[in-house]
């Protein structure tokens, strides 16, 4: 392995030959697909990872916050899915978390952004030390547009305006949390304050400021009215149905809830038939008409990600007490406008205004698809909009879809395939693309001819 911190060669005695690969975004997607690349791609190559933030960091692209509970299991949480109990087994090694855990068994266990973090970027490391045949350079730079080079392949530009040729691209910048309107809390007394979102990061954020006692009531702020569901106690796994599944939109979700209430009514629990559907789910997907696609994103797409999107047992449990209680006030709405000392909240009942000594901001930001970099390979025709504008048109690999058998080298990973792939922004879907993607990048460069250089060097 070598790694690089200067400027990106033009060409050199360990880099001019090799297959070069970038990878956009350095969070838990750029990660991951770093590291199948390292385990999967076994030929020598030169990859570039680019990200305007310096330090390599596992956890952003995961629980949108280092420090917010993952809503997967630690058995789900593997980056290798040939050793399935690999985190499991990093966690074991450290005593403290293994006697912390033991009452509830790893397996069932819970784990924050930090933690899961420390582990992605511990695999990259090793991943990274065991290929001696491998480039790799960090480039601290944004990238603002991706296009074609004139001799094939693609050109990375970045913001300073520098051109980098690449045989493959992997767009995995992802989404994150907005930017906080949040303000520093007074000293004294504990405050009103508002949590805006309605997803586990904003539950887990209203619960932490509740606990510290830095907040004596907050109103939490959910635009669709729902909240995260509950995890069962134990893992279950996926309720395969042997019935066909509708084609229809309102057929598959009738048949779901019908299939979800009979196993509630046997004491099973929804989860392991959501489980289940949501294996199905990209089946569903693919055959459904435009309009009903429109009509999931408008009317289903809140109570679906309540239901996959689920909080720990014990979070779920707080949350409600914390509501019976009043200590948390649950409200339906669209913040139209944030001050400093509350919101401007749009209701069924018409605009109110919800006075707060704090407001932190918890929402998801969206893909910017008219972002620049975006733009570029759209324009360009390396990739094309999904038809909900959640993101970019992907197959299961990553591959930017534009037409039948078009395929230019560019992979969009993780969440900004959505519209494309239910539950791509789930890690165990990512870490199973990641691993398709690098098996289709290793063909697309055989099959492009940018492999013979590489097995002269090997």
């Amino acid at each position: 392995m070598t790694l690089q911190t200067a400027p990106f060669p033009k060409s050199s005695n360990a880099t001019g030959s090799l297959a070069r690969i970038a990878i956009i975004g350095r969070g838990f997607t750029g990660i991951m697909n770093a590291i199948a690349l390292l385990k999967g791609f076994n030929r020598p190559f030169h990859l570039v990872m680019f990200d305007p933030n310096p330090r390599i960091n596992g956890g952003e692209g995961v629980s949108r916050s280092a420090k917010t509970v993952l809503n997967s299991r630690v058995r789900d949480l593997s980056v290798d899915p040939t050793i399935r109990m690999d985190f499991r087994h990093w966690l074991e090694a450290d005593e403290e978390w293994r006697q912390e855990a033991s009452r509830e068994g790893v397996d069932h266990s819970f784990v924050s952004g930090e933690t899961f973090s420390a582990y992605v970027y511990q695999r990259f490391s090793e991943a990274l030390r065991d290929r001696t045949d491998v480039v790799v350079r960090i480039q601290p730079e944004a990238v603002s547009t991706v296009h074609r080079a004139s001799h094939g392949g693609l050109l990375v530009v970045s913001d300073e305006g520098q051109q980098t040729h690449f045989d493959a691209v992997f767009l995995a910048s992802g989404y994150g949390v907005s930017e906080s309107a949040e303000e520093a809390p007074a000293v004294g007394q504990p405050q009103n304050v508002i949590v805006i979102g309605g997803g586990v990061y904003a539950v887990d954020r209203a619960l932490k400021l509740l606990s510290s006692n830095a907040a004596s009531h907050i109103t939490l702020i959910s635009a669709s009215g729902f909240l995260p569901q509950s995890h069962t106690n134990a893992a279950v796994g996926p309720v395969a149905s042997n019935q066909p599944l509708p084609s229809t939109l309102r057929g598959a979700f009738r048949s779901l809830r019908e299939a979800a209430n009979t196993a509630d009514l046997e004491g099973s629990g929804w989860q392991g038939i959501m489980n289940g559907f949501r294996l199905r789910a990209g089946e569903l997907w693919k055959g459904l008409t435009a309009e009903e696609r429109r009509r999931f994103k408008r009317h289903v797409k809140p109570i679906y990600d309540s239901h996959r999107n689920r909080l720990p047992p014990a979070h779920y449990q707080r949350l409600h007490q914390a509501i019976a209680s009043g200590a948390i006030t649950m409200t339906k709405g669209k913040v139209e406008r944030i001050a400093t000392n509350g919101i401007l909240l749009s209701t069924s009942a018409g605009l109110q205004v919800l006075a707060a000594d704090r407001t932190v901001d918890c929402r998801i930001r969206p893909i910017d698809i008219d972002a620049p970099l975006f733009r570029s390979v759209i324009s360009a025709g390396l990739a094309k909009r999904d038809e909900l504008e959640l993101g970019i048109l992907v197959d299961r690999c990553g591959r930017a879809v534009t037409g039948p058998e078009t395929f230019e080298g560019l992979f969009v990973m993780g969440p900004l395939g959505l519209g494309s792939l239910p539950d791509i922004d789930q890690v165990p879907e990512i870490v199973l693309q990641a691993y398709a993607a690098t098996a289709a990048a290793r063909q697309w460069l055989h099959d492009t001819g940018a492999a013979a250089d590489i097995e002269r060097v090997g």
